[in-house]
């Protein structure tokens, strides 16, 4: 299994966040090689415009609902677009994991079949 893992992190016009996502997707990957990381804040490749919220955010809900698990990072609680993230994939049945702990025990589970 080849798992693509949507990477939720707080961005809050603080370009550094972009960098913390990626870094955690770069620290994550080197132990599951197998797994995808997507980091959300990465994808858009605009700078950040309030007056296009909403439609970027439409988009990277579009690219979650075709990933196999939503991996919420940084001090997601405290993020409006962080919990849509949350909010949707609860609504879509997309497991989430909050630690690396849960990552790892979601992965185990959709390998075993457990989650289809």
């Amino acid at each position: 299994m080849r798992p693509i893992i949507y990477v939720s992190h707080p961005f809050g016009g603080d370009a550094a966040n972009v960098t913390r996502a990626r870094e955690t997707c770069k620290a994550f990957a080197k132990q599951l090689p197998e797994a995808l990381f997507v980091p959300a804040l990465s994808v858009t490749c605009r700078p950040y415009d309030p007056g296009h919220y909403v439609r970027d955010l439409q988009l990277l809900l579009e690219l979650e609902s075709r990933c196999d698990v939503v991996f919420m990072t940084g001090e997601w609680e405290n993020s409006l677009g962080c919990q849509t993230e949350y909010e949707f994939a609860t609504r879509q049945g997309i497991p989430i994991a909050e630690t690396y702990a849960d990552l790892l025990a979601i992965l185990t589970s959709l390998e075993k079949g457990e989650l289809d």
